[in-house]
C-alpha cells in the first residue's frame, strides 16, 4: 500500500507536466515535419511569385498584372463649326460639272413666306440677294437638284449657311442660303441634294435682326445677280 501511493503520485505529476507543456508550446512545433528540402520558395523582385511543395505547385500569382478597361466615350455628332468648301465662281462651275441636269425646281418655302429686302442698293450697302422672312425653325428647301459646295456652322456675317451648285440648261447656277439656326444644317460639302429637300431651319445667326433666309444666286463668274427673274421663270416663287 505504501508503494501504491508513491506510484500514483508520480503518475499525477507526469500528467500535470504534460498538460503544461501542451498548452505552452506552439502546436506547430509538435507537428512532425519531413525534410525541409521538400519545400522551395521562389521570390524574384518585380517578377512572378510562386510556391512549390513536394505535394505540387500552387497557382502562380502575378503582381501588377491587372489591366483596367475604361469604356471609350461615344463621340457626340456636332454641327459644322468652320467654313468648308467655297462659294466662288470656280467652285460653282466645278460643282455644276459634277452633277446632271436638274430635273425640277422647288420654292425655298413651299408654304409661303414674306419678302423683305430685295436685290440692289440699300442703306447698309449693296444687297446681293433677297430676304425671305419666316418663323423660327421653319424648314428651308433646296430650289433644285445639285451638290453642296460650301457649308458652315459659323459663317461670320452669313451665320450658318449652305451653297449648292446646280446645272440648269447646261449652265452652272449656284444658290446660297444664309442665317440658319445653329446646328440645323442637314447637308455638308460633297452631299447631293434633290429639289425640295430640307437643308436647314430658318434662324437669325450671323448679321441678322430677325428670322429669315438670305437667298442668293450666282454663276461661274461668281457674280451675284437678282434672283427674282430666275425664280419667277422656274416657278420657285
Amino acid at each position: 500500500m505504501k508503494y501504491r501511493g508513491t506510484v500514483l503520485g508520480v503518475v499525477a505529476m507526469t500528467f500535470v507536466v504534460g498538460v503544461a507543456v501542451a498548452t505552452s508550446v506552439p502546436a506547430a512545433s509538435l507537428a512532425t515535419v519531413g525534410s525541409f528540402d521538400d519545400i522551395r520558395i521562389d521570390a524574384a523582385p518585380g517578377a512572378e511569385q510562386s510556391f512549390d511543395a513536394a505535394s505540387g505547385q500552387l497557382a502562380a500569382v502575378a503582381r501588377d498584372g491587372y489591366v483596367i478597361h475604361t469604356p471609350t466615350p461615344t463621340p457626340t455628332p456636332k454641327p459644322v463649326a468652320s467654313s468648308q468648301g467655297g462659294y466662288g465662281g470656280a467652285q460653282c462651275q466645278a460643282g455644276a460639272d459634277a452633277v446632271t441636269e436638274t430635273a425640277g425646281f422647288s420654292p425655298v418655302y413651299p408654304d409661303g413666306n414674306r419678302m423683305s429686302d430685295l436685290f440692289g442698293p440699300r442703306a447698309e450697302g449693296f444687297h446681293k440677294g433677297i430676304d425671305m422672312l419666316n418663323g423660327p425653325g421653319v424648314p428651308v428647301h433646296a430650289i433644285a437638284d445639285g451638290i453642296v459646295i460650301g457649308a458652315s456652322g459659323n459663317g461670320g456675317t452669313g451665320g450658318v449657311y449652305i451653297s449648292i451648285a446646280h446645272k440648269v440648261g447646261g449652265v452652272a447656277v449656284c444658290s446660297m442660303y444664309m442665317h440658319f439656326q445653329d446646328g440645323s444644317l442637314m447637308a455638308g460639302v460633297g452631299d447631293t441634294v434633290k429639289a425640295g429637300q430640307v437643308i436647314g431651319l430658318t434662324g437669325r445667326t450671323g448679321n441678322a435682326t430677325t428670322e429669315h433666309t438670305h437667298f442668293e444666286l450666282y454663276g461661274a463668274d461668281g457674280v451675284r445677280y437678282d434672283p427674282m427673274p430666275f425664280m419667277t421663270e422656274h416657278g420657285i416663287i
